[in-house]
């Protein structure tokens, strides 16, 4: 028979619970965790400031100067209670967007037919030039002029001011196809319609969209100073109201409320360009994401 090897004297050590643990490798945070620490990512400027405005006020103790956030968000509920705040922004609101939905309904095919067609850049490239430059504000007088001064006349300087980035954004975008996109597209013998409709005006989507985010916040801009001077509703009169009145703290109210919808209304572009211009968004990410493994490679 073959020799049995004898067991060892020793009773083997316990083995620790821990010590396999130690030897597994470090997990990712859940994705959900990862996501609220990207969004506080970008929050924590906005807290920052917040605390610091805050604090300075409290130090200062002048509230005529700069009143604490604090104060601020209790004036805009004395507002919102009483109904001035609604009424305010229902105005304003249909004043901005009226404007605007002009000015994109204005620019967008201006700034197409200018971009495709030597004409129609000949025709309106000088008049464009010429009249970009003036004050937009100082057509409030002429505009009551010739429309009153009812809603008409607000809505006329606001589409007068954003149809600017609208039409010189969208003649970039269109000028900026890339031609052999539109020889491949001829090859196939299509009307100058469909050229239009299926290849110059999806290749200048991007383009568009950043006319009319800069469209919308120019429109917030016009809108307050065209209702501070002649207007007697809407947030651009409240907060002259505020001034006027010494009620520095309704004034920064006026400005908090406009911010948020301006915000709003930028985030909601924002995720429709997102939406229709994916290819877009996902080339320059893709691209991004390249070169970020070259640097971590070398």
């Amino acid at each position: 028979m073959a020799d049995v090897a004898e067991m060892p004297d020793t009773a083997p050590e316990p083995v620790s619970e821990a010590e396999p643990l130690a030897h597994l490798p470090v997990t990712a945070p859940p994705r959900r965790l990862a996501t609220i620490l990207h969004r506080f990512s970008k929050l924590y400027s906005v807290i920052l400031v917040l605390a610091a405005w805050e604090g300075i006020a409290l130090a200062i103790r002048d509230p005529l100067f700069l009143p604490p956030p604090t104060d601020v968000v209790a004036t805009l509920w004395n507002l919102a209670a009483s109904g001035d705040l609604f009424s305010d922004i229902e105005t304003s609101l249909t004043r901005a967007l009226g404007g605007f939905a002009i000015a994109v309904a204005l620019g967008v095919p201006l700034g197409i037919m200018m971009g495709r067609f030597r004409r129609w850049d000949d025709f309106w490239g000088l008049l464009i030039s010429f009249s970009n430059p003036i004050p937009k504000i100082g057509l409030v007088p002429l505009f009551i002029l010739w429309l009153g001064i009812g809603e008409s006349s607000k809505i006329a300087v606001v589409a007068a001011g954003a149809i600017f980035p609208v039409l010189i954004n969208t003649y970039n975008g269109v000028r900026g196809v890339n031609p052999m996109l539109i020889w491949r597209a001829q090859t196939l013998g299509p009307s100058q319609r469909e050229l239009l409709y299926k290849v110059i005006l999806p290749a200048a989507l991007p383009s568009i969209f950043v006319g009319a985010r800069l469209a919308m916040a120019l429109a917030w801009v016009i809108l307050i100073a065209a209702e501070m001077v002649g207007a007697r509703s809407g947030l651009g009169f409240r907060i002259l109201y505020g001034q006027q009145m010494f009620e520095t703290n309704v004034v920064f109210a006026g400005l908090l409320t406009i911010s948020i919808f301006g915000f709003a209304f930028d985030r909601v572009l924002q995720a429709l360009s997102h939406r229709w211009c994916r290819w877009y968004f996902w080339s320059d990410r893709d691209e991004n994401e390249h070169q970020d493994r070259g640097l971590e490679a070398g």
